[in-house]
């Protein structure tokens, strides 16, 4: 197989597969290497999407937080207006 990505990198991805795969083969007595396979393959697909899923819940959270901040300066930008506009029609 060919990479991009630096040796020490796909070492990292190797070590990380292969921990799934022991603990699959420890916890659930599995010994068939074509099921502990599939079955990592799904425990790290179920891994990255809640992470995917994650991220994208702080985006919107984050977009939400800058619209909240953009509507509170937007309010007091108005109100300062108003009261300048009472304070000339008292005066």
């Amino acid at each position: 197989m060919k990479a991009d990505e630096d040796l020490p990198y796909l070492e990292k991805i190797r070590d990380y597969y292969k921990n799934v795969c022991d603990e699959i083969q420890r916890n659930d007595g599995i010994s068939d290497q074509k099921q502990i396979a599939v079955l990592a393959g799904i425990l790290i697909s179920d891994e990255l999407f809640k992470e995917k899923q994650k991220i994208l819940r702080q985006k919107d959270a984050i977009e939400s937080a800058a619209i909240d901040s953009r509507l509170g300066e937007e309010a007091e930008r108005l109100t300062h207006s108003m009261i300048e506009k009472i304070d000339k029609a008292l005066s």
